[in-house]
């Protein structure tokens, strides 16, 4: 084997080692907020607590989808609190609330900060990942799936374990 040879082929090897497409995992959330949400005496500001389903557990629907119909067993829990801000001066057309994300899998955890935004169904925005433990996901971002208009039930996708086994 020659120099160039072998240089080549250490090149191929370190291009492919290094461009290893990344993990990601992603799960479905539902809610009804009037189950499974409080809001304060203004409705302004929220808190609220969901199962956590794996991801495509939940098919894109146009019309609302019902929660109590979903038959799966969930893996974790989804919490959030936040506040409204369609109404506010400087906020966009399609803003809704500024929320905080925490998904709760076993015992992994990770944590997004972001404002929601009212898409269609299998339209997509993002939330920054603000913090993880366990073998949560990592630093980066997340992204939110519409899978009904109602923006509360949503598929997020997280680079992380494919698996949803506890570590």
């Amino acid at each position: 084997m020659n120099a160039r040879h072998f240089l080549s082929s250490l090149l191929v090897a370190i291009a492919c080692a290094t461009a290893a497409p990344a993990l990601a995992a992603s799960i479905d959330v539902c809610f009804n907020p009037g189950i499974d949400a409080h809001f304060d005496s203004t409705a302004t500001f929220f808190v609220a607590s969901a199962p956590i389903y794996p991801g495509g557990t939940i098919a894109k629907s146009n019309s609302p989808i019902d929660c109590r119909r979903i038959i799966a067993a969930p893996i974790g829990t989804f919490f959030t609190n936040g506040s409204f801000v369609e109404r506010l001066p400087a906020s966009g057309p399609n803003d809704i609330a500024l929320v905080t994300f925490h998904f709760r899998i076993g015992s992994r955890a990770f944590d997004t900060v972001g404002v929601v935004q009212a898409v269609a169904p299998g339209h997509t925005y993002p939330l920054t990942i603000v913090g993880s433990g366990h073998g949560g996901a990592a630093n980066g971002h997340a992204t939110v799936t519409n899978l009904d208009p109602t923006t509360l039930v949503f598929e997020v996708t997280y680079p992380g374990p494919v698996d949803h086994k506890d570590q």
